[in-house]
């Protein structure tokens, strides 16, 4: 009789138990579908009742510190995730790459650039073939002035994904920071060779050929990159690599030119 009592005290407790792993879920997947949805308030909200269930829920946590994002609440958004990191502290670190890579949007958000290279270089670790992740180690890397670095990141990322715009582009204007004028030519080169069309091509080459002072080259660079639409238009004219063009009647002709296209 005893075992029979215990039996069914042991199951009733797993039921419980696996009610709140339920809940969780379930107020898990209504988080997700608010923040598809672009109500971060309302995922906030089913994170925390989820969490009122099953604290430390380590996916809710992660949620948590999305929601919190989405709604600017940075300082809150950096402690679910370190949270989350500290609850998940013995799993596989790949688990936890969503928490690192938040941490480090909320640090390069708040111009913590020490901070926001440690978390892209954890997730460099936890997939050393990531591009993406090594781009974001070189955008720090450039943020904090070290051209090595950026150099360094900026290559590995053009040996994993060297046909892709994004990609070359950067790498491009990687090299022009570290005055490498030959290196960010070829690469700008590169995208009209892949991806014929992309206005990004003659945009980098114009870049190349003002820093290096040749006016002429860089204006008909910039008209071919002009016709091939731009991104980002109303910004050209405070574009800072054609500072040395501010005031040159053909340059404001073409900045104007950019917005009606």
């Amino acid at each position: 009789m005893r075992r029979a009592s215990a039996a069914l005290l042991l199951a009733a407790l797993s039921l419980a138990s696996l009610g709140c792993m339920d809940q969780a879920a379930e107020h898990r997947t209504r988080a997700n579908a608010f923040l598809r949805g672009g109500d971060a308030a309302s995922a906030l909200k089913e994170c925390d009742d989820g969490l009122a269930v099953k604290k430390d829920n380590l996916p809710l946590l992660i949620l948590r510190g999305k929601a919190l994002f989405e709604l600017d609440r940075l300082d809150e958004s950096r402690q679910a995730y370190e949270r989350a990191v500290e609850v998940g502290k013995d799993e596989e670190q790949r688990s936890l790459s969503e928490a690192f890579l938040g941490i480090a949007m909320v640090a390069s958000r708040q111009h913590d650039w020490v901070t926001a290279k440690k978390q892209f270089e954890t997730l460099v670790a936890v997939n050393p073939k990531d591009a993406i992740s090594h781009l974001n180690v070189a955008r720090t890397c450039m943020e904090m002035k070290d051209l090595a670095c950026a150099v360094s990141h900026g290559e590995e990322a053009g040996k994993l994904r060297g046909n892709e715009e994004p990609v070359l582009y950067t790498l491009g204007t990687i090299y022009l920071a570290a005055d490498k004028g030959k290196e960010a030519e070829m690469t700008f080169q590169h995208i009209c060779e892949v991806i014929p069309g992309a206005a990004s091509c003659p945009y980098g080459l114009a870049l190349v050929a003002a820093k290096a002072g040749d006016k002429a080259k860089a204006l008909a660079q910039l008209e071919e990159a002009v016709k091939r639409k731009v991104p980002n238009p109303d910004k050209l004219a405070m574009e800072p690599g054609f500072a040395s063009l501010k005031d040159d009647p053909a340059f404001l002709a073409l900045a104007e030119k950019a917005k009606q296209k």
